[in-house]
């Protein structure tokens, strides 16, 4: 029963747009040592170098929800059949796949995000201290053509630095020009 009255307060405040903002301290849950991010910088240069033209990064995809419809929640770029596919899917649609003609570029764009943020290091889960009723949860995965890989998630809380927002940016504004919608 204190379920149900609890469900029907969080789409009561939701359906008038309520928010809570919840301050958090952010929980890591892996951690990186700084000789392992040498070694891991190095490795990456040199598979990146070896490949020539084409980028280090398979595959990279976030999600990011909110209490609100999207029109794209979540995005995926990745190599298949010799080309790039750009996937699109918004709160409660059908995904749709582009093939993109540059979109080694917008690997290598993201890749360089990923170095420079250093998303690789990434915690495995972020959650803050208290649990509020609303807000966002997203997810980010990247796979690099040498094996490594990050695969992150959280909800009203991620970690330091701004690698969310700017592969947010990235990604999200090509798909929704993708789509046909203002961003």
């Amino acid at each position: 029963m204190k379920i149900i009255k609890i469900t029907i307060l969080v789409i009561a405040l939701a359906m008038l747009g309520s928010t809570f903002t919840v301050e958090a301290k952010v929980k890591k849950r892996r951690s990186t040592t700084k000789k392992e991010k040498t070694v891991k910088s190095k490795k990456n240069s040199k598979s990146t170098e070896a490949k020539g033209e084409r980028c280090g990064l398979e595959m990279v995809e976030y999600q990011n929800q909110g209490m609100m419809m999207q029109p794209v929640a979540e995005v995926r770029l990745e190599r298949k059949n010799g080309k790039v596919v750009f996937a699109v899917r918004g709160t409660n649609t059908e995904e749709k796949e582009f093939i993109l003609e540059d979109g080694e570029q917008l690997l290598k764009e993201a890749l360089k995000i990923i170095e420079e943020e250093e998303m690789l290091n990434y915690g495995i889960s972020y959650e803050p201290e208290i649990q509020p009723l609303d807000g966002y949860a997203w997810s980010f995965s990247a796979r690099l053509a040498d094996g490594r890989s990050v695969s992150s998630h959280g909800h009203n809380a991620g970690p330091d630095g701004k690698g969310l927002s700017r592969m947010s940016e990235l990604l999200f504004r090509r798909a929704y020009k993708l789509m046909g919608i203002d961003y």
